[in-house]
């Protein structure tokens, strides 16, 4: 009994520091321990915390990973896993909210800007397509792919699709290199011109092509790479 007081005292500390402190001085533990809370009713939630970032390396790691995989490496509760899981999606939903009012992608720091909220925190490849209106206003942003550390497979008929869908009159071409070079590959490059052909059938436009690596951007139309 001793022991579950101990616990109880220190989390209404927590959430006390937090509500008058905020939660910038609260170290990546800290915080993970609070989330916690919620999973894990009774118990040292500070030391699962030090010990499932330990395992994946990081906090920002642990909440990229997937749920079955935390709950395999962290030996936690498949409901606890999705808690975690459910932090990235919502801060992800809440910086494409923020574009929202946007009025229009109509420069390539905008294009850039709007790719590394979506792609920046991702560490396996993804590719999507940003479907503008006639005045460069965002209509959808379409996953076309998801793929490992190093390739994402896309198909021209699923980018066509997108386009058509929403009906686009142009479109931004997106994706990641979790590996950290923002520099397109050959295979970036053909794919964007095999892309452009098709595109060019139905007449819409590929505005840009932006690769993301962490935070940083390269844009095809600012490297000339869409002449």
């Amino acid at each position: 009994m001793g022991e579950e007081n101990l616990h109880k005292g220190h989390r209404e500390r927590m959430r006390k520091r937090f509500l008058t402190e905020g939660g910038e001085g609260f170290a990546d533990h800290e915080l993970l321990e609070m989330l916690l809370f919620s999973a894990v009713p009774r118990g040292d939630t500070n030391t699962l915390a030090h010990r499932m970032i330990r395992e994946f390396g990081s906090l920002n790691m642990l909440l990229e990973s997937d749920a079955v995989e935390i709950s395999r490496r962290c030996g936690v509760k498949e409901s606890t896993a999705i808690l975690i899981c459910l932090q990235m999606e919502l801060m992800r939903r809440y910086k494409q909210a923020q574009w929202k009012n946007l009025v229009a992608i109509d420069s390539v720091q905008k294009a850039g800007a709007y790719a590394v909220d979506l792609l920046g925190d991702y560490h396996y490849e993804r590719f999507y397509v940003l479907c503008l209106d006639s005045q460069r206003r965002v209509i959808h942003c379409s996953l076309i792919s998801e793929g490992t550390v190093s390739e994402a497979l896309v198909h021209p008929r699923m980018v066509v699709e997108a386009a058509l869908k929403y009906r686009a009159a142009s479109v931004i071409l997106m994706h990641n290199h979790p590996g950290g070079c923002n520099k397109p590959s050959f295979a970036d490059v053909e794919l964007t011109t095999r892309l452009r052909k098709v595109l060019q059938e139905i007449d819409i436009e590929v505005a840009d092509h932006i690769i993301v690596a962490e935070n940083k951007f390269f844009s095809f139309l600012s490297h000339d790479y869409l002449k």
